[in-house]
């Protein structure tokens, strides 16, 4: 199923005849968008604490030929925002077919599939991620979202301005941004783009139709062992009994709190963000591979390829064959 998303426009008024003389008018076209703007964006969705649990990251951002991944798998994760500059490209899962030309935007679904992108093609490629503690996008991926990018210019705008902003601060990056030798000047820029990125990606998603999705108010403790996860790295577990000292709780209370607000145990939330990040690395990155076991916590590659197929089903190498 694919949402092809005609959204209407303003027409641009420039000039008249009025006694014979030219009058010129003002274009109000940005004016309506601003009010159509103010209008949908008039009421609060949630206190703004909430929105502090949302995670975002710029995976990268490139414009030119498609070359390594023309003809590859699709990840799931993360999510990705493609124009097709030239040529086009064809998205099989498990049970449909999209094919797109040139001149859309195109946000794949969030289900893993394969790309198959055409000699000639050209994009303009931004991989992200914008999601809740439970994994919940910012916007639904269910479904393919395809817009004319006509129908978008300041996103597109936005998308270009954030493509020369990585170029100019990582010249000839080949890898996950993450990775990238970073400054103070470069990390303040660097996300201050992101930033200006994803509210025009949210004015994007909201002008032709999606709401947001906003998880439920988290518990304050809740809360509160999140950000100490986060301020730790994936390489040790979290000691249950100190997180839960930490927030001035039992371990069963904590366990019962995260339930109630994730679905899952602490440290089962550890556990699926430790694998994921795994797979991020394995699928997007050009480390070794013995340098992500290291990253993850583990002696020795044999022991984190043990886990990799008891988690994911296939080994490392396996996985990153597939990319």
């Amino acid at each position: 199923m694919e949402w092809d998303l005609q959204v209407g426009s303003w027409k641009n008024v420039t000039s008249c005849q009025a006694t014979g003389h030219n009058l010129r008018l003002p274009d109000l076209s940005e004016k309506f968008h601003d009010l159509n703007m103010a209008r949908i964006q008039e009421n609060p969705i949630g206190p703004l604490e909430d929105w502090e649990n949302l995670r975002t990251e710029l995976v990268w951002a490139y414009q030119g030929e498609v070359t390594q991944y023309a003809n590859c798998r699709y990840p799931a994760f993360p999510f990705a925002a493609w124009l097709l500059l030239k040529g086009s490209v064809t998205l099989s899962f498990s049970h449909h077919m999209e094919k797109y030309k040139a001149g859309r935007w195109i946000f794949p679904r969030a289900e893993e599939g394969w790309q198959e992108f055409s000699h000639d093609a050209e994009v303009l490629s931004i991989r992200f991620i914008a999601q809740w503690p439970t994994g919940d996008p910012l916007f639904d991926r269910s479904n393919t979202i395809s817009v004319d990018a006509g129908r978008i210019p300041r996103f597109t705008q936005s998308s270009k301005r954030l493509v020369r902003v990585v170029r100019r601060q990582f010249p000839g990056i080949t890898d996950l941004l993450r990775y990238a030798p970073g400054t103070p000047e470069r990390h303040f820029e660097f996300h201050l783009e992101f930033s200006r990125w994803l509210l025009a990606y949210t004015r994007a998603m909201r002008e032709i139709g999606l709401p947001p999705h906003v998880v439920g108010q988290l518990d304050d403790r809740v809360r509160a062992a999140l950000d100490f996860m986060e301020s730790n790295n994936l390489r040790r577990p979290p000691n249950e009994r100190q997180l839960a000292q930490h927030v001035g709780v039992s371990v069963t209370h904590l366990n019962r709190l995260f339930s109630q607000d994730l679905g899952k145990t602490p440290i089962r939330y550890w556990e699926d963000k430790r694998i994921q990040a795994a797979r991020y690395s394995i699928e997007e990155s050009s480390k070794s591979l013995k340098s992500i076991a290291y990253d993850m916590g583990f002696a020795s590659l044999s022991h984190f390829s043990s886990w990799v197929r008891r988690k994911l089903g296939k080994s490392p190498r396996a996985l990153r064959a597939l990319r």
